[in-house]
């Protein structure tokens, strides 16, 4: 099927009547901003245009073939519905503006832009991109779908189609998913021509009556493989601390069958003071300038929860305000310690999940997760409290011909809501190679630094 798409695509040229459907999908805010004259409004417009232009043309060519069994609905065509978010909810369904998502215990584990069936009822899923911007991290979350609806639809081989209106057919993601014989990329004309057949037209108000077609299938309607995503990430977490404890490799780790590759991340729980108190002192917590003391996240944080991701074995830190809703997400930085990524909204599932954690982490058990994480943290003593010199004898050898090491990581100053390149930003190739079982664990001694190291407080 991925090849007969391709050609059906090739020198693809939309219908104007295929370009007006695929607006009924959109807000009126959305179709007024296709033409924008904001460079930015207008490209946000065009990437919902555009996934939906593809989308409707899928339509339009299954109605004249056996190849494409069957499309999940999405966008308009789903009727409206409020989904209650909740512990407990595992599987595909459809959320309120008309995404397809996979949730587990009630929180999102991928969405996808589409999603369709071969005439032998294999699974297809397919990611539309308008920009190369769009290319971070996207070669690790195919891996993860793929083993997703591999699982949910009992499939060894998935497949993959990569829509896009740029050519970015020779970046290396790009050309390592054509390698593989179970994706296909496609590339259109660019968004501004195609979208050249609805100049003049009044595009504002247009019926968004849901289609009819006999291809489409809803969302909830689809067999899938029950799980209990709880309990698949119980056991994930019981077998980390299984592995802390025999000092196990993350190849080791990860190669374990009770391990599921479905569980994206791993939450340890919430700490006792004594936990709070060494991952202050020891390693940090910075939010944007602000260097957080034991006694401030005691006053004005009710609970500090730790977690690790998947597959890259990091830790997280989540911390619950105690006058505001949203929990404060707290990642490693390259200069040492954790520093404030972004805020995990109430609206979103995960969010219930955080709020259900008990404490239940002491100083031992948290010191010994982040040793075994392969991050690169560094350890820095109490603001005010005299520094600790290292032990002579364990000092490392100074390499001749060697300068002193510049630390990595950007300076202040830098949106602290994004992740750096040096910081928190892997390529897809290392994530690719960690879930293949083609990583290593680093060395526990490069990745705790001397204690003696001493963080600035405004850098």
């Amino acid at each position: 099927m991925l090849s007969w798409i391709t050609e059906q695509f090739t020198r693809y040229k939309p219908e104007r009547a295929v370009a007006v459907r695929a607006l009924r999908h959109m807000r009126s805010a959305d179709r007024k901003n296709l033409f924008s004259d904001d460079i930015m409004l207008m490209c946000t417009a065009e990437g919902y245009w555009f996934e939906y232009l593809i989308y409707e043309q899928l339509i339009r060519i299954a109605e004249q073939t056996k190849t494409i069994k069957k499309i999940v609905r999405k966008g308009s065509d789903v009727k409206k519905h409020k989904t209650k978010r909740q512990l407990g909810t595992n599987g595909i369904y459809s959320a309120d503006k008309g995404d397809i998502r996979v949730r587990g215990n009630g929180q999102d584990l991928a969405e996808v832009d589409l999603l369709l069936f071969d005439k032998d009822d294999r699974v297809v899923f397919c990611e539309i991109v308008t920009s190369p911007s769009d290319l971070k991290d996207l070669e690790a979350e195919i891996i993860y779908k793929k083993k997703l609806f591999g699982y949910l639809f009992s499939q060894d081989n998935v497949g993959f189609i990569l829509f896009s209106s740029v050519d970015i057919a020779n970046t290396q993601v790009v050309r390592r998913l054509r390698a593989d014989p179970d994706n296909a990329y496609i590339c259109t004309r660019e968004c501004e021509v195609m979208k050249s057949c609805l100049k003049g037209m009044r595009i504002m108000n247009l019926p968004t009556q849901q289609e009819n077609s006999p291809k489409l299938v809803r969302a909830e309607d689809l067999h899938t493989q029950l799980f209990d995503y709880k309990k698949l990430h119980d056991e994930a977490l019981s077998q980390l601390y299984f592995a802390q404890e025999h000092d196990l490799t993350a190849n080791q780790f990860f190669d374990n069958p009770s391990v599921s590759p479905l569980v994206k991340k791993v939450i340890c729980g919430g700490m006792y003071p004594s936990a709070i108190k060494n991952l202050i002192q020891n390693y940090g917590l910075r939010i944007k300038s602000e260097q957080l003391t034991v006694q401030k996240v005691m006053e004005d944080y009710s609970k500090v929860i730790m977690a690790v991701d998947f597959p890259e074995i990091e830790p997280v830190v989540y911390l619950k305000p105690r006058k505001q809703r949203p929990y404060l997400k707290m990642v490693p930085a390259s200069t040492g310690g954790f520093k404030y990524e972004r805020p995990t909204p109430p609206r979103v599932g995960f969010y219930l999940w955080l709020e259900t954690v008990k404490p239940g982490l002491g100083s031992e058990r948290m010191e010994s997760i982040l040793n075994y994480c392969a991050s690169e943290l560094t350890a820095f003593p109490k603001t005010g409290r005299p520094e600790r010199q290292p032990d002579p004898e364990n000092l490392p050898k100074p390499k001749k011909g060697k300068g002193k090491r510049r630390s990595r990581g950007n300076v202040a100053g830098t949106a602290d809501n994004q992740k750096s390149g040096c910081e928190t930003q892997k390529s897809a190739e290392q994530v690719h190679n960690k879930v293949s079982g083609r990583h290593r664990k680093k060395s526990r001694k490069n990745w705790q630094k001397p204690h003696s190291t001493v963080l600035n407080k405004q850098e």
